[in-house]
């Protein structure tokens, strides 16, 4: 009955390696390549070879138009630098605030050909329209030369003809986010990450409760990328009369679930996981019982980011993560 508990500057050189042009699969992507627009989304860059044969030494990417508050992940091994919204002369560069962040570089790292890795950023994307599409152009540096892939295709043609394609993110219309919304009896997608403040709210989820359940249990990651500690407070939803912040530990051999104290702390630079078997905010007294495929709402204020909703992705009952494909607000 318990439905409970269980993430632009770097060195170039003179010469340009020229690499031959693969499958798809060989190109720098983006994890997900579709998002919403007017929503925060985490842009996981993935590289799957260097130069050539070469090793990748830096990775530099530049923001395009429409994507704004950006915060890179640092990585470890690499140094971090970014690039500000200011163009040649001093003044604010187009489409972008000024001192927002409009080019990453991670240098001094070794990536071998043979390998493959992901580097990550967060930003915002606005002032765009379903339909639309933001290249993100990225170069990698290697010792002897670099890899371009900045070519975007002509309106009308198609991007899998060029050989060196910037990674693309399609904003998605309004009718292909609806089916997302509570009640659309589809699978769960994996939800956007949301932000609040220097909090990123990622993978919000919970279980469809088991028939005649009073209760139900809610998931996530919180990760603070600020310089200060803050807690998580209290949470609401519409279809349950309280809401709780619950952890759940082993004392003695058993099994024990309590409320925290004072708010659930988020520390400064690291990430808490709220996860079946551990913390989890709890929703007692239902009025309603979500049905897996939804997405319904949870507002949850912390004391120094404020107040946020997101959307719960209703997962099957005995899930132990949520379900389906991507990310959408």
């Amino acid at each position: 009955m318990f439905d409970i508990h269980r993430m632009i500057c770097g060195t170039m050189v003179l010469a340009t390696v020229t690499l031959a042009a693969g499958a798809a699969s060989a190109h720098v992507t983006l994890e997900v390549g579709e998002a919403p627009a007017n929503a925060t989304y985490k842009a996981v860059l993935r590289i799957p070879h260097g130069c050539d044969g070469q090793p990748t030494n830096a990775v530099t990417v530049t923001m395009p138009d429409g994507f704004v508050d950006v915060k890179p992940m640092p990585k470890a091994g690499w140094t971090l630098t970014t690039a500000s919204g200011e163009d040649a002369e001093g003044g604010v560069a187009p489409g972008h605030p000024a001192g927002s962040v409009t080019g990453i570089t991670w240098s001094g790292g070794d990536l071998p050909d043979a390998h493959y890795d992901e580097f990550v950023f967060r930003g915002r994307i606005t002032d765009v329209s379903p339909g639309d599409t933001l290249a993100f152009k990225v170069v990698q540096t290697c010792p002897d030369g670099e890899a371009a892939w900045t070519e975007i295709a002509a309106p009308g043609a198609d991007p899998h003809d060029l050989a060196h394609p910037a990674p693309l993110l399609r904003i998605a219309g309004a009718a292909e986010s609806a089916g997302h919304g509570h009640g659309a009896g589809h699978g769960a997608s994996a939800p956007a990450e949301h932000a609040a403040g220097d909090l990123t709210i990622g993978t919000p989820w919970m279980r469809q409760p088991p028939p005649g359940a009073d209760v139900a249990g809610g998931y996530m990651t919180i990760t603070n990328d600020g310089t200060a500690d803050d807690r998580l407070l209290a949470a609401s939803v519409p279809f349950a009369s309280t809401v709780e912040v619950h952890e759940m530990a082993v004392n003695d051999g058993t099994m024990t679930m309590r409320a925290v104290d004072g708010g659930l702390m988020i520390p400064a630079g690291a990430a808490v996981e709220l996860a079946p078997g551990g913390y989890h905010i709890m929703m007692m007294g239902l009025t309603e019982a979500p049905r897996a495929g939804d997405t319904v709402p949870i507002t949850l204020e912390f004391e120094n980011a404020g107040t946020i909703t997101v959307d719960l992705a209703v997962a099957p009952m005995g899930a132990n993560k949520p379900t389906g494909g991507h990310a959408h607000h």
